[in-house]
């Protein structure tokens, strides 16, 4: 392919079937993780979807899957987690006489800043370099609107493996966009993270339900599951446990929840050190989970479930 070996020599790339130094040049993404093991277990978490949408901005960057408009989960790798962070931001210009008004607007060459991409085979791209104990770089770029991303990781080893995949983008997904107005907030508790999760863990993973009551009244918070016979076990923890960061309920709610759900959202769990839970008057939950990336940076997640509605789904 014409043009790539200037690419070859800065290292940039390594395939010559990659990237020409023409659309080298046009690349409005690029951006480094030094050890990607975080990002591709969190990636691996969400990924009860095939599908998702990746929006791009100035802070980092966004993983969002949704599945049957019910339960939604965003991964929110900040910019601090990357080495090396570039994005393009669209040029402005003057608007004319024409306009009418005077003020600036994007030029037409806006770049894209979000796409649907094939999670699956992403994430299995960056599998084939997670066996072992070596530690390992990836570096994407993106071109813009039907461009593929292309991702190229390198093993820090003797042998210093490089490989390099073109991951085909599609249209951003429509998503949902779940608004917690303060107003409507019932609830806000901050929770150990693994003392959380090993307590979820000893729920029975048969039920088919779960129940979620918070009061600012004595036992505050209850998690209850039930399987098909309706029998119920539950763990009850008091504002005043050691494992709870902070509580403020404003009323008492009780929604329930399809256990399947929650499940989803164990895998995520397990990699936390910090949940923040917030309920709506609607019986929506949000749950907020920060993952320690490194020293310095850490990864958010975010989940959105439904509650139930008389059995059914409330939407």
């Amino acid at each position: 392919m014409l043009h790539t070996k200037p690419l070859l020599a800065k290292g940039v790339l390594h395939n010559r079937k990659m990237l020409t130094q023409s659309q080298f040049s046009q690349i409005q993404f690029s951006a480094v993780l030094n050890s990607y093991t975080m990002f591709y277990n969190v990636a691996k978490a969400i990924n009860f979807v095939d599908n998702a949408t990746v929006q791009l901005s100035a802070d980092g960057v966004k993983v969002v899957v949704e599945d049957c408009k019910t339960v939604q989960a965003t991964a929110y790798i900040t910019k601090a987690c990357f080495s090396e962070y570039e994005i393009a931001q669209p040029r402005k210009r003057k608007s004319t006489a024409m306009d009418g008004e005077d003020h600036e607007t994007a030029d037409d060459n806006e770049p894209l800043t979000s796409f649907g991409l094939n999670l699956k085979v992403f994430t299995d791209c960056l599998s084939m370099f997670m066996d072992g104990d070596y530690d390992s770089t990836m570096k994407m770029l993106y071109k813009g609107d039907g461009a593929p991303l292309v991702v190229i990781l390198e093993r820090r080893c003797e042998d210093e493996l490089i490989t390099e995949c073109s991951v085909k983008t599609m249209e951003a997904l429509e998503i949902l966009d779940y608004d917690f107005e303060e107003d409507q907030v019932c609830s806000k508790v901050s929770i150990k993270g693994q003392d959380f999760f090993a307590l979820l863990s000893e729920m029975d993973r048969n039920c088919r339900e779960v129940e979620l009551f918070i009061s600012p009244d004595a036992p505050h918070f209850k998690f209850s599951t039930f399987d098909e016979l309706g029998s119920e076990s539950s763990f009850e923890i008091t504002n005043s446990s050691d494992m709870l960061i902070s509580f403020h309920s404003t009323e008492t709610t009780t929604n329930r929840y399809q256990f399947a759900h929650f499940k989803l959202v164990m895998k995520t769990l397990a990699l936390a050190s910090k949940i923040a839970l917030r309920t709506n008057k609607d019986g929506l939950v949000g749950l907020q989970v920060m993952i320690e990336n490194s020293e310095s940076s850490n990864i958010f997640v975010e989940y959105f479930v439904m509650p139930l509605c008389d059995g059914r789904i409330f939407t």
